[in-house]
């Protein structure tokens, strides 16, 4: 099990915790309470990004400082999602209540009836296909679990009514364009073959409740013809790609027209571990090329004769490894300089914080001190000059990283000219003629190198199409699954000799909705770990 922190710094830290699952609930709550943050980022300075530790030593190892348990700086990677288990169910039933009234309160329409609780996962019968796309990861909604289907709805109706009021300030306030918008929409159900004319008005609250569905089925056949058209672009992109790769003498894939997860995944995997030695490979001649740039600057030195002795050519590059040396140690100093400064404030900002955290744990009803305390002008300086020194120490420890390579560059150096092959002593001029033969075959190294790069791009771009091919054409079969659903719906309504009432078109009253999933009741509920809901008219 892996548990991820919200650092100080801005990054995430895990620490894989071997035999999670295995601790109770009380002992697991106690490990992620005294996971110290600042202990991890040093140690992930220090060591793999990811350590295993034993859960039976974490607590040993973790209590030197209780940490706070506060959402907004700690993220912990909660055990595996229960369905059955009971706080889950009372959840989940609140959450798709709430989001069915709020539904119906805005004429929306709940996609199966409210009675029918959770049981319809078990036997959707009818309404099966619509369940499997409210439950999908295109819905959009992000949703905790597949049981918010009312919640997914709900979400993407509140995203319809903002497009409502963005067109309406586009096209009527900005423009005074709004007939042509109605064309436009008229036009697209033509094209899809839709029937019923819709008459849409300027003032959307006086429009009826079949035309403003409408208006909804033209905001979902936006998004399925998007998809369409990305499907199609995606299609086309693989013709020339694979010509390309044929060109250059490889395999184009012929008769794959598309690959499955696994086999994109495998196929990537084993690329990018090629393109990782080809890179290498050009790294490796990049720094040859170098070396030998600098052999050759080297040779123009006036400290050389038109005869160089041997020894006065090691001893030019053993300065260089000096100076280097030097330069180093400098760095050093101030990056250590740097994060003495910044330290005390850091210290500051962390106490800081478990103070805010203490606080709001011995009385979570009070004024937090937070919110008072970060308005001070005080605080802000404070916050101020702990953001520029962070930026100081993190700009001396990218000077001190820079003058180590050059110090590994400038031995590189040195060693090259002990083991050159000049005798005791070389004519200036064939000393040059020697350097400039090894920047050129340095480039050439490049070049060679830098060939299987161009062969790797294509591949990657042929296989990450034949990818992309039966995702994109999975998604706008999942938004014409949804688009049925609205067609008839929108039939339903138009068959009605009166207006649809706000009952989501199916009789159901707020006494039915009070009898929600009443097979698990509802008992006092927790807040729930969303915004607080808001008008979407607003």
């Amino acid at each position: 099990m892996t548990v991820l922190m919200w650092c100080l710094v801005e990054s995430f830290v895990d620490v894989k915790i071997n035999g999670w699952l295995e601790l109770t609930s009380e002992q697991q709550e106690q490990c992620i309470a005294k996971l110290r943050i600042r202990d991890l980022v040093r140690q992930r300075d220090e060591e793999p990004q990811s350590t295993a530790v034993d859960a039976s030593v974490l607590e040993g190892r973790l209590n030197r400082i209780e940490r706070s348990r506060s959402r907004s700086w700690s993220t912990p990677v909660l055990p595996p999602y229960n369905p059955d288990d009971p706080e889950a169910i009372e959840k989940d039933s609140r959450v798709e209540r709430e989001a069915y009234e709020e539904l119906v309160a805005d004429n929306g329409r709940p996609c199966y009836p409210i009675e029918l609780g959770f049981d319809v996962f078990k036997n959707p019968g009818q309404y099966k296909e619509i369940l499997e796309y409210w439950t999908s990861y295109e819905s959009g909604a992000g949703v905790e679990t597949e049981r918010w289907v009312f919640f997914s709805q709900l979400e993407r109706w509140k995203r319809f009514r903002q497009f409502q009021q963005e067109n309406r300030r586009y096209f009527v306030f900005h423009h005074n364009r709004f007939p042509e918008f109605q064309q436009q929409v008229r036009e697209r159900r033509r094209r899809h073959g839709l029937d019923g004319d819709v008459q849409m008005l300027e003032e959307q609250g006086k429009q009826s409740k079949l035309d403003e569905w409408m208006e909804y089925q033209d905001y979902e056949l936006r998004v399925y013809d998007r998809l369409e058209k990305k499907f199609k672009e995606t299609q086309e992109k693989l013709a020339p790609c694979r010509k390309a790769l044929a060109e250059a003498g490889i395999s184009a894939f012929e008769g794959v027209q598309e690959l499955a997860f696994a086999e994109e995944w495998s196929l990537t995997l084993e690329l990018s571990k090629e393109r990782s030695r080809a890179d290498k490979k050009v790294e490796l001649a990049e720094g040859r090329l170098r070396l030998a740039e600098k052999r050759l600057e080297a040779t123009g030195s006036d400290n050389l004769g038109e005869s160089v002795e041997r020894a006065t050519w090691v001893r030019w590059f053993l300065k260089e490894v000096e100076t280097a040396q030097v330069r180093l140690s400098e760095k050093r100093r101030l990056a250590d300089d740097a994060r003495r400064e910044c330290e005390p404030y850091k210290s500051w900002w962390w106490d800081k914080r478990i103070a805010w955290d203490k606080q709001e744990r011995e009385d979570p009803e009070g004024e937090p001190m937070s919110k008072l305390e970060v308005q001070s002008v005080e605080f802000k300086d404070r916050m101020e000059k702990l953001k520029e020194l962070r930026k100081k120490s993190f700009d001396a420890d990218t000077a001190r990283f820079q003058a180590e390579e050059e110090v590994k560059f400038a031995e590189e150096g040195y060693d090259a000219a002990q083991l050159d092959n000049i005798g005791e002593t070389v004519e200036r001029a064939a000393l040059i003629k020697m350097a400039q033969e090894e920047v050129r075959s340095a480039q050439t190294q490049i070049e060679e190198a830098k060939e299987p790069l161009e062969k790797i791009r294509l591949r990657g771009a042929v296989i990450g199409l034949l990818g992309e091919i039966p995702r994109k054409r999975g998604k706008f079969k999942l938004q014409k699954v949804l688009l049925e659903w609205i067609e008839q719906q929108r039939q339903e309504m138009a068959g009605s000799r009166t207006d649809i009432e706000r009952d989501g078109g199916r009789g159901h009253s707020k006494e039915a909705s009070s009898r929600v999933l009443r097979k698990h009741p509802i008992v006092k509920a927790s807040r729930l770990k969303k915004p607080p809901r808001a008008d979407s008219r607003k």
